[in-house]
């Protein structure tokens, strides 16, 4: 079922509720306030009749009824409850009949009416009661004063409180008959009017699933805040989708490219040496040259995987305390393993410790190393030094290389970008991204120190102290 139609029933299904829940307690306060007025009247009314019978005897019950008895006569205008109160009898203290009304002639018993008379005298509360074929509302008072003990009942009919009740209650029906339908109308209205945004971008969500990365979510009320959220949400989301997509697609270009360069140089450099039959040092010149085509696959193939994988790894991977040092000469000794007519690499500065993976903070400085011993000058020597910042480690790799020209320094760390003046060096251009991918992973970042001269890359990691480090540094601090 549609949402429109599911609010458009909620939107029916509440109002009827509502409707009958208030038509029900304005029925019942209605009927309490009649009651109430009528209850009030009959007390009244009964204290005065029984003063009267008091002093007149059983004639002020028959008078009262035929309008004769003091200053009933004078009046203008009639009593309302005069016209209801029309049954009245005046009993003996054992439930025998004194005298009745013309309306209450042959006036049952107390006992045939079921009323206790002298628990109900003493609560003077009113009750229902049936009389032939009618409903009355009465109450029994005491008359004080007379010469034996005697009770008078006054009663008045239920019948026009019950038929105002019953016309309000048929009106009410008949409201909620025409409020059901008008109220799914009006939901449906409301449901189309909130589902409309949202259907709009449904539409638009399954033309980007068909490869429309250019449609626009443009709600038609923007005025809707929760529509309008979803619909910069799903802006955001389109926007990041086809800057992945772009960057799988440069990226799986360029790694096309990138390996298809090393594998033509290692064929032809194959197919020369089985051109014509060599001395054997001539072979091993070919093999090891073959070799050497063999290992920058190797370390490209790598470096691709790195990049491949770099979406899903960093905060699943399990990390560990490490010291920065020794990190450093890990990453020395796989780059001497790999370029062994490499450059002195000096090391220096304070121990410190961070928190991270292993492999790829040695592979993150590694790639730096690796950087400034291809783009150094000679045999000058490739200083890496570790200092402390603030509540940071920095880890400084410099050359004394021709440096990185004013335009390339904002296109260094991207992926497969080499220099104007790099096109010379083997490598595909991945060293650098990885390792700021992999410093960003760790809560740091790598920039270039464009006012250094040398080349000077700096790493920000957030370093680890141990309590007494701290203690030392609050003590500091403090004086």
């Amino acid at each position: 079922m549609k949402l429109r139609h599911r609010l458009a029933i909620y939107f029916a299904l509440g109002s009827s509720a509502l409707l009958v829940t208030s038509r029900l307690a304005t029925l019942a306060s209605f009927q309490r306030v009649q009651q109430y007025e009528l209850d009030r009247g009959l007390k009244a009314r009964a204290e005065e009749e029984g003063n009267a019978v008091a002093l007149v005897g059983r004639k002020a019950l028959e008078a009262e009824y035929e309008g004769k008895y003091e200053g009933k006569e004078d009046e203008d205008e009639p009593d309302p409850l005069e016209q209801l109160v029309t049954y009245g009898a005046l009993y003996r203290a054992d439930g025998s009949l004194v005298a009745d009304t013309p309306s209450f002639a042959n006036a049952p018993s107390l006992a045939q009416l079921g009323i206790n008379v002298e628990r109900s005298a003493r609560d003077a509360d009113c009750f229902d009661f049936k009389f032939r074929d009618s409903t009355l509302r009465g109450v029994v008072v005491e008359v004080k004063g007379a010469s034996e003990k005697q009770y008078l009942l006054l009663a008045a009919s239920r019948r026009d409180m019950d038929a105002d009740a019953q016309q309000l209650l048929a009106v009410g029906w008949w409201v909620l008959v025409i409020a059901v339908p008008s109220s799914l109308v009006v939901g449906w209205w409301f449901g189309r009017r909130t589902t409309r945004g949202i259907e709009d971008l449904a539409a638009s969500a399954r033309r980007v699933a068909s490869g429309e990365l250019d449609v626009r979510f443009e709600p038609d009320r923007p005025r809707d805040e929760e529509v309008a959220a979803l619909a910069a949400a799903m802006r955001e989301m389109v926007g990041r989708l086809k800057t992945l997509l772009e960057t799988e697609r440069r990226f799986a270009s360029h790694a096309a490219h990138e390996l298809r360069s090393p594998l033509a140089v290692l064929r032809g450099e194959l197919e020369l040496a089985l051109r014509r039959p060599r001395q054997g040092s001539e072979y091993e010149t070919f093999l090891r040259d073959a070799l050497d085509d063999t290992k920058r696959l190797a370390n490209l193939a790598e470096n691709l995987l790195v990049v491949a994988r770099s979406g899903a790894r960093g905060a699943s991977q399990p990390t560990e305390l490490l010291d920065v040092r020794a990190l450093i000469d890990e990453a020395i000794a796989s780059s001497r393993a790999r370029v062994p007519e490499a450059p002195p690499i000096e090391v220096a500065g304070a121990d410190a410790r961070v928190r991270g993976v292993r492999d790829d903070l040695v592979r993150m400085i590694r790639n730096l190393v690796d950087n400034a011993v291809e783009h150094g000058a000679g045999a000058e020597p490739v200083r890496v030094q570790v200092t402390s910042q603030g509540l940071d480690v920095a880890i400084v790799v410099e050359n004394d290389g021709p440096g990185v020209a004013e335009e390339e320094r904002d296109r260094i760390f991207e992926h497969f970008h080499r220099g104007a003046d790099a096109r010379a060096i083997s490598g595909a251009g991945l060293g650098l991204g990885i390792a700021r991918e992999v410093a960003a992973r760790h809560g740091g970042d790598i920039m270039l120190d464009s006012t250094a001269n040398p080349t000077r890359f700096i790493v920000r990691l957030p370093t680890v102290r141990t309590s007494g480090e701290a203690d030392d540094q609050a003590a500091r601090r403090d004086a």
